[in-house]
């Protein structure tokens, strides 16, 4: 019987292992950044020649007037902006922002629900990027 119990906590400990080491794999990262991060962020991602999406959530109208290089715009305000959003690959990383970051905060708060595994948030937004010192593209 104390043989039994032995093999018991045995098996326990190592389960309990394994379940750990399973987890650390697929821990999620949801984080706020401000702009000097965010700015890290995306350099470290470019040298390693990584992916990274950087997905703008303001209309058109903003967008066009100055945006973060290589970013995408899914229009918050569009009727299919929550389907839009769905249909992008929940294991790639993103960094998401908007003019001053409410909008950007409930698209990541909506991401961080439908399972996306990586989402990074610009606070502040573009007002706080710029007031930073850095460059938008046209």
């Amino acid at each position: 019987i104390a043989r039994m119990k032995n093999i018991q906590i045995i098996l326990i400990l190592f389960i309990s292992t394994l379940s750990l080491s399973a987890a650390d794999k697929t821990k999620k990262i949801h984080q706020n950044l401000n702009p000097k991060k965010a700015k890290t962020l995306i350099e470290s991602y470019d040298k390693a020649k990584e992916k990274l999406m950087i997905i703008d959530v303001r209309t058109r109208e903003e967008y066009e007037q100055g945006h973060l290089s290589k970013a995408k715009l899914i229009d918050f305000f569009d009727d299919a902006f929550e389907k839009k959003i769905s249909a992008l690959d929940k294991k790639s990383p993103y960094l998401i922002h908007c003019h001053s970051g409410g909008r950007s905060m409930k698209a990541f708060k909506l991401m961080k629900t439908l399972g996306f595994e990586k989402v990074f948030h610009l606070d502040g937004g573009i007002l706080a990027w710029k007031s930073s010192g850095n460059r938008l593209k046209n």
